[in-house]
């Protein structure tokens, strides 16, 4: 798994977490707005790339969830306990990864089950997802469902 190696790729990938936070239920946004909201705008795909390694929540049955390991190296502000573990700030049910979709209002393609568990997810919160021509729950209309805030710079003038 690629890991952020520099205190920046940390910092961003905890932006977008912190920012898709932010998405309300029943509401999408695109990879691209989240980039835009984080003042990164030509960074979309490392949008992508964040909520990719963004990992399962610790099992209720005790088990164990893989983590988001944050390796550094610039280890002067670090302890010596090893990588960053963000499975309790961080997983994917504190951050709602399916709330943000492609820029044209489709699921972003990728494994079939994640997909399906995307398009399910956003209809448990009143989401329309609309099947595409090969029948998988893709589309959403941006216009009823969207969520684009101002950056907070266009609020400072």
């Amino acid at each position: 798994m690629a890991k952020p190696r520099t205190d920046e790729a940390e910092a961003f990938y905890i932006a977008v977490y912190e920012t898709v936070q932010r998405i309300p239920p029943g509401r999408v946004t695109t990879y691209g707005h989240i980039a835009r909201l984080i003042d990164a705008p030509q960074n979309s795909r490392q949008v992508g790339s964040a909520l990719k390694y963004l990992r399962h929540a610790p099992l209720a049955n005790g088990g164990t969830s893989r983590v988001l390991e944050v390796a550094s190296d610039n280890n002067g502000d670090r302890d010596e306990s090893g990588p960053q573990d963000f499975s309790h700030q961080f997983n994917s049910e504190i951050v709602p990864w399916w709330r943000v979709i492609s820029a044209d209002g489709r699921i972003a393609f990728r494994a079939r089950m994640a997909m399906d568990e995307q398009g399910e997810r956003l209809r448990a919160e009143g989401v329309d997802v609309r099947n595409d021509a090969h029948s998988r729950p893709r589309v959403i209309n941006l216009h009823e469902y969207g969520w684009f805030p101002p950056p907070e710079d266009e609020f400072s003038d």
